[in-house]
């Protein structure tokens, strides 16, 4: 899946909300969300279940931390 067609980006398109308002009920900058969306952060598990749990489990935590692209010490 390309980050155009992120699965954060397409969830707040589908009920026609800007990112940056999906952002503020994560309780995260537009920034911080659109960085994740376009790869160049790696979502934290905290804000992953974040979103699971607003989105009511349509965004899984594990789908989330599966797009993960940057290497960490726990993504090696």
């Amino acid at each position: 899946m390309g980050f155009n067609n992120h699965i954060i980006r397409t969830y707040c398109y589908s009920i026609n909300i800007p990112i940056k308002s999906f952002a503020e009920q994560i309780g995260i900058s537009g920034t911080h969300l659109f960085n994740y969306i376009d790869g160049k952060n790696n979502i934290s598990p905290a804000v992953a279940e974040k979103i699971e749990k607003i989105t009511k489990g349509v965004l899984p935590a594990d789908a989330l931390l599966a797009l993960n692209k940057k290497k960490t010490r726990k993504n090696p």
